[in-house]
């Protein structure tokens, strides 16, 4: 006991210190911790009600959506805020929201988590509920294909066998976990969309023949079934029957959640966020949240930093795999653009390997002015554009860059750590908060 509390100490002073001097503090106390006590995060999230929110895209803005619920309905929560989701970033956020003796002072802790990470930081954390948003090919250099990616998911769901499972219904990868012996829920949408994107994922996870399909929404999401086997996808308990609108800024959709009947409005626009609004219906509808609670929370949220956040009329919109780009696409030339500025970085958290970017489709509307490129790879992205039709600028210098972002109707489309750069010069440019608050 005596070691838990000296390493509470001495993590906690050290976010002290580093808030003091500006930074952000979000993973370095976690990491302090870890090395003083390899298995302090079991009992920080001892007597916690943990939802871990997990997947290729969408964790980000489903923990978001979630959190408003918790939020608007005044319970006693925590959020990993800053979207540090590695065991370190995880234990930083439980040291944040802990007594000195190490008990969690809130009720529930909403806990976006890597892929990777799942596997070891469910040895510690036991999830009340575990969501899966879906699963993408990512960044090869880090997580390999995609039966990889789903392997630890998998080991990860199968260390915590009390959670209840929420699963994309629609992505073949996502729902083959429903066969652990988890109880689950799932989310998905009814209306055929084709909108595109490679597919991850074309043969049975269990016997390797091809899918097929009744339907599609995009990439490998949709209708999916198994001529062989059998496998295929079951009607989602939160599901999109309709969708009635859909602008940059909103949607507006139908819905069954369980047997009730909803019509939502979900606070974003494109249909990538119709399924993460409908994953955070789901876990706020399993939690035993109202409709009129669960209808706030997507219609209130705002956004998450990074993901379709609006600085004055400046977007800046996070890609960092094939499927998110082509879909973010789709949603750019809903837009009304003068100057887009792809924005490609290779550091480690991007990933070294930016091959990805070919296999994204890039259809850019005609309307749009200039077509920028930025960051480490600039040269890379602008191959891609010139081979992809378009003309772009490559961007030498962040004097001109900076003009640009006081331009109107500038698109800002980052991969990580060039949003992570980039972002504290727009939030003080336009008086926005930090990441981490």
């Amino acid at each position: 006991m005596i070691i838990t509390i000296l390493t509470i100490f001495i993590s906690r002073l050290a976010e002290r210190l580093l808030r003091l001097l500006g930074r952000g503090a979000t993973t370095l106390p976690g990491r302090i911790a870890l090395k003083l006590k390899p298995n302090i995060l079991s009992y920080l999230s001892k007597d916690v009600c943990v939802i871990m929110i997990t997947g290729t895209n969408g964790k980000t803005t489903t923990a978001r959506i979630v959190e408003q619920g918790f939020k608007s309905s005044g319970k006693s929560y925590f959020l990993n805020r800053s979207g540090a989701n590695l065991i370190t970033g995880i234990t930083t956020a439980f040291l944040a929201n802990c007594n000195a003796l190490g008990k969690c002072k809130k009720a529930y802790a909403i806990i976006e988590c890597d892929e990777n990470a799942l596997k070891k930081v469910s040895l510690y954390v036991k999830a009340k509920i575990l969501v899966v948003t879906n699963v993408f090919r990512d960044q090869l250099d880090r997580f390999g294909e995609v039966s990889h990616t789903l392997s630890a998911i998998k080991t990860g769901a199968e260390n915590m066998p009390d959670c209840l499972l929420v699963l994309n219904a629609d992505d073949p990868l996502t729902f083959s976990l429903s066969r652990l012996s988890n109880a689950f829920a799932s989310f998905g949408i009814d209306v055929p969309l084709s909108f595109g994107g490679s597919e991850d994922n074309s043969y049975c996870v269990f016997c390797r023949a091809p899918y097929k399909y009744s339907f599609r929404t995009y990439s490998q999401l949709g209708g999916f079934f198994c001529p062989k086997c059998g496998y295929r996808r079951k009607e989602p308990s939160a599901v999109c029957t309709d969708i009635l609108s859909e602008t940059p800024n909103d949607s507006h959709i139908l819905a069954k959640i369980g047997s009730t009947q909803m019509l939502l409005r979900v606070n974003l626009g494109s249909v990538y966020n119709i399924y993460n609004a409908l994953a955070a219906a789901q876990v706020l509808y399993s939690l035993g949240f109202s409709q009129l609670e669960i209808e706030n929370a997507l219609a209130a949220f705002n956004g998450a930093f990074g993901r379709m956040e609006s600085f004055g009329s400046l977007r800046m919109l996070l890609v960092k795999n094939p499927a998110g780009f082509t879909q973010t696409m789709n949603y750019i030339n809903m837009l009304e653009v003068k100057n887009l500025v792809f924005v490609l970085n290779d550091n480690d958290a991007d990933g070294r390997d930016v091959s990805w970017i070919w296999d994204a489709e890039l259809s850019i509307n005609p309307s749009v002015e200039n077509i920028y490129t930025f960051g480490i790879r600039s040269g890379d992205m602008a191959l891609r554009l010139k081979y992809a039709g378009y003309k772009p600028q490559i961007i030498r210098s962040y004097k001109e860059f900076y003009a640009l972002c006081g331009e109107e109707n500038t698109v800002l489309v980052p991969t990580y750590t060039a949003m992570m750069a980039l972002r504290p010069f727009l939030a003080e440019k336009f008086k926005k908060e930090e990441f981490w608050r």
